[in-house]
């Protein structure tokens, strides 16, 4: 069983335990969807002003994108469960500020595209027909648990049947890069290549917030 089955599985437990040792508070159930793809989860209220919420997010895109003065074609695949705690300071009006962790499988990974039958590597043009039939890649890996912090609308304690439910916020974290290229390439210019390796890592390392826009409907019981 991998990694995301196993959490899954966790949370519907840890879940399932306090539905149980709880009864007396409404429980609820969602569908959201948004910047963290489409998902599921489930909620419970501890009192009027706190509960706790937990989710399990996943998509995939394909985009084109540059960095290190060259073009890749990349997917950004999408994977990771969330446990937050709410705090609703106003317990009527719905407002909650919502604080956690997302453990998180996301990974970019791109694959070098030459232009004009040309790649640039370390200031140099080097033609693409030397490593014919051959690709250069990187992949970028989000942390395994990255902090969020953010405010949202709904899994309200106090109030049962639909709803609607909405977060925004940023979950923080740096990206580890990796780089897969051609033997040729490292042999043909080693040192021009750690430089354009450098420039596109600290190119994706710039990025360390993730916003969080997610919208969705309940329904608590």
């Amino acid at each position: 069983m991998n990694r995301f089955k196993t959490v899954m599985l966790g949370v519907v437990a840890v879940l399932a335990s306090a539905v149980v040792a709880a009864p007396a508070m409404a429980q609820e159930v969602y569908l959201q969807g948004g910047t963290q793809g489409g998902g599921i989860g489930a909620s419970i209220g501890v009192t009027s002003w706190l509960g706790f919420h937990a989710d399990i997010d996943g998509m995939n895109i394909s985009h084109s994108f540059h960095a290190g003065g060259n073009k890749f074609d990349g997917e950004l695949h999408v994977r990771h469960e969330g446990v937050y705690a709410d705090l609703f300071p106003f317990p009527r009006s719905g407002f909650r500020i919502s604080a956690g962790a997302m453990f998180s499988q996301d990974r970019l990974t791109g694959t070098a595209i030459p232009e004009n039958g040309n790649y640039k590597i370390g200031g140099y043009t080097v033609p693409a027909a030397i490593f014919a039939g051959q690709t250069a890649s990187v992949t970028a890996k989000f942390p395994a648990v990255m902090p969020y912090l953010g405010f949202g609308y709904g899994h309200q304690p106090l109030h049962k049947g639909f709803g609607f439910v909405a977060d925004v916020g940023v979950a923080y974290g740096k990206p580890s890069v990796g780089f897969s290229v051609p033997p040729q390439l490292t042999q043909y210019a080693a040192s021009p290549l750690a430089q354009e390796e450098q420039e596109i890592r600290n190119s994706i390392q710039k990025v360390k917030f993730f916003p969080v826009v997610q919208v969705g409907i309940s329904y608590r019981f």
